[in-house]
């Protein structure tokens, strides 16, 4: 009697470690999923406050250390140098828009990622538009995700 009640101690034990083993990965699955949807939000906030012209919301998506490479690889340095300029062109009197669409995240452990955007800056009554690529890096601090990096490349024809 003895030696089977330790055999299904045993059994037990074993068959434990698998499935400690499995729910560790489907947590881990699950907390790496809630990351990318945080990361996917803040990626879509940062590109709509910004079509949107919304100064409050723009001013809170960008990195206090943001480092901005324009198109014709100008450096914007640090969290004013970045803003400034866009707050300037959310007061252009005529519309523009810069419609996007992620073609390609990745995303580190809830810490950092990155997102590429094929874009287009239209301003129609200029007839004006341009097709960028731009490449978003964000890092999570503090529970937030904020874009430190922003690079915009023109796409030639």
């Amino acid at each position: 009697m003895r030696k089977w009640v330790l055999a299904t101690a045993a059994v037990g034990v074993v068959a434990a470690v698998p499935a400690v083993s499995t729910a560790s990965a489907t947590d881990e699955q699950a907390a790496n999923q809630a990351c990318q949807r945080e990361f996917d939000r803040a990626v879509w906030e940062d590109m709509d406050s910004f079509n949107k012209r919304d100064e409050a919301r723009y001013r809170a998506i960008i990195h206090r250390d943001m480092v901005t490479v324009g198109r014709k690889g100008q450096l914007f340095i640090g969290y004013e140098a970045n803003v400034q300029p866009v707050l300037e062109a959310f007061k252009l009197p005529y519309e523009w828009s810069m419609p996007w669409t992620v073609t390609h995240t990745v995303v580190n452990g809830c810490k950092s990622g990155f997102a590429i955007l094929d874009a287009y800056y239209r301003v129609p009554s200029q007839n004006v538009d341009r097709h960028y690529t731009v490449s978003l890096t964000l890092v999570k601090e503090r529970g937030k995700w904020q874009v430190i990096k922003d690079t915009v490349t023109d796409v030639l024809p």
